[in-house]
């Protein structure tokens, strides 16, 4: 079963990134930032979409 975020995780996570992008000083860095991210967030949005049409 997926789990659904509340609102208040997901400002939670967007406060955590847009901290940590803050201290970046070029956008490379922010682009190795992101793909963090994404290797660590895959399958995510697939999980979310497959809850939607559950729905």
């Amino acid at each position: 079963m997926v789990e659904v975020m509340t609102d208040k995780q997901m400002q939670f996570i967007a406060w955590l990134i847009t901290t940590a992008t803050d201290k970046c000083q070029t956008m490379e860095e922010v682009r190795e930032m992101n793909k963090e991210i994404r290797k660590h967030s895959i399958g995510f949005k697939e999980e979310a979409e497959e809850l939607k049409k559950e729905d």
